[in-house]
């Protein structure tokens, strides 16, 4: 028997070694010799870009030493800190925890809150679930694992990285559930907002004790209900609608303005401003197209909406001299959507709108709105994405030459509203797809960073962390976010 020399296999036939790279013409390797040939299969490792970034990261460490913050990067100069940070996101920490299914699938939103209880005010971190099924729950988030009257413990699962590829160790985010109080059989959860807002990465940020919550109504009438946690018995309010908005209609969506002291809700007969105190309304928008989306302009005067035919309009809340607030302008948009056959037909090429808006400013995109968000350090700057998976930025400013100035490529939908999460550095955005693959891209550049698969049911909802020991970090992708599923809720950093 023949010693093995490695890289070589042994020919009994030819009394001689072979190289194992290539063939040798008119040689007839035994059996034996093929075997040695099959290189053993390989375990599965990260995806190719992957690990180019994990690569890159070491280089740009090294190059930093040299060239100082301004390091080269793929023939281009580019800034050290922001290149970390890409690295950083290309490498997300999630875990999943236990005991939330069906949970957090519909609406989510965590907050500071002052809670009074026996031994006075006590700020904690608050994460209000709302699901599909109507059920409204309540998560106190702590930084390590506590006890809790009446709470069910959510276990944190580290489910990316695996265990096996020794990743880096950090410390996951606890919390404890408990539905709210009362225990009101709600139809579908449609959104949660606070009413009034804070600065997630101001030391000096005042806490939120109310929030709004919206439901679709399961035979055509949305509710509207104000959650107060203010105290342990988080208390919720219906809040019923008065003036001229209608009763009979779907809420689709909602939004605070920054005072707290209105709401703009997204209806399927268009789109309302209600009083929070008094719950007074009256409609800014009339459309036969559903506002699936809106959000309030930072000044509180505006307020943009995304309609189900595709289109985007800015409407202005401000009353017009010489024409009555709410008296609304008829106008005639036109209309994006196309037929089966691909040919617009000329009776579907405009509709009406009614409302304070200007027409030459409104923004189509391929399909229904989704999801709309403006930059707060821009906000020119409007993010929306649609059902047929297209992410777009917008300046606002260029909107007549109706090109976005940004595209996010690689997000997979076709029929769901799904909402996307911009992190409070507004550097990068994240989302769940159809295909259950949740996606993190540059805002800046848009390139995909990561893209990973750890839910067997699509990340539906996006809310970004504003836990209080995150605040040193605010120059990075640490700050994390909660994603909900049918299947979990699931935290990233």
């Amino acid at each position: 028997m023949k010693p093995e020399l490695p890289g070589f296999y042994y020919d009994e036939e030819k009394n001689r070694y072979f190289p194992i790279k290539g063939p040798i013409p008119g040689a007839k390797a035994s059996s034996s010799s093929r075997s040695q040939q099959k290189p053993d299969p390989k375990p599965e490792q990260e995806t190719n870009y992957q690990k180019r970034t994990k690569l890159k990261a070491l280089k740009l460490v090294y190059s930093r030493e040299l060239n100082g913050n301004v390091v080269p990067v793929n023939k281009k100069m580019s800034n050290f800190k922001e290149e970390i940070q890409k690295t950083q996101a290309s490498y997300p920490l999630v875990w999943r925890y236990e005991s939330t299914k069906h949970t957090g699938d519909a609406a989510l939103k965590q907050f500071q809150v002052d809670v009074q209880t026996s031994v006075g005010l006590t700020r904690k971190n608050i994460l209000v679930a709302g699901s599909s099924s109507g059920c409204l729950s309540i998560l106190k988030v702590s930084k390590a694992k506590q006890v809790f009257d009446g709470g069910i413990d959510c276990d944190p699962v580290s489910v990316l990285p695996l265990k096996e590829n020794n990743a880096e160790e950090r410390e996951a985010p606890w919390f404890v559930w408990r539905p709210a109080q009362p225990y009101l059989a709600l139809s579908t959860i449609s959104s949660i907002q606070l009413i009034g807002r804070y600065d997630d990465a101001s030391e000096n940020s005042n806490p939120v004790n109310r929030a709004l919550i919206t439901t679709l109504g399961s035979t055509g009438r949305g509710s509207v209900f104000i959650l107060n946690v203010a105290d342990e018995m988080n208390i919720l309010t219906p809040r019923s609608l008065q003036g001229n908005v209608s009763s009979e209609c779907t809420i689709w969506t909602a939004d605070c303005n920054i005072r707290g002291s209105h709401a703009a809700i997204g209806t399927d007969l268009g789109a309302a401003s209600i009083d929070l105190e008094t719950g007074a309304g009256s409609y800014f928008l009339r459309s036969k197209s559903d506002v699936l989306a809106l959000q309030y302009h930072q000044s509180g005067n505006i307020v943009q909406c995304g309609l189900r035919n595709g289109a985007i309009v800015s409407v202005d809340l401000r009353e017009r001299p010489g024409r009555p607030f709410p008296r609304l302008t008829r106008h005639q948009i036109r209309y994006q959507s196309s037929s089966k056959t691909g040919q617009t037909t000329k009776n579907k090429q405009w509709f009406e709108l009614q409302g304070n808006i200007n027409p030459s400013h409104v923004i189509y995109m391929p399909s229904s709105l989704t999801c709309l968000k403006t930059l707060k350090t821009s906000d020119q700057y409007l993010m929306a994405s649609s059902m047929d998976g297209t992410i777009r930025l917008y300046d606002q400013r260029l909107v007549k030459r109706g090109v976005a100035v940004q595209t996010y490529e690689g997000h997979v939908n076709s029929h769901t509203r799904i909402e996307f999460g911009i992190d409070p550095t507004e550097k990068f955005l994240l989302s769940g797809g159809e295909d259950c693959y949740t996606r993190i891209w540059s805002i800046k550049s848009g390139q995909l960073l990561s893209e990973n698969k750890f839910s067997d049911s699509v990340p539906s909802v996006v809310c970004w962390s504003t836990d209080e020991r995150q605040k040193d970090r605010k120059d990075s992708i640490m700050y994390g976010a909660w994603l909900g599923s049918h299947e979990s809720i699931f935290n990233v950093l």
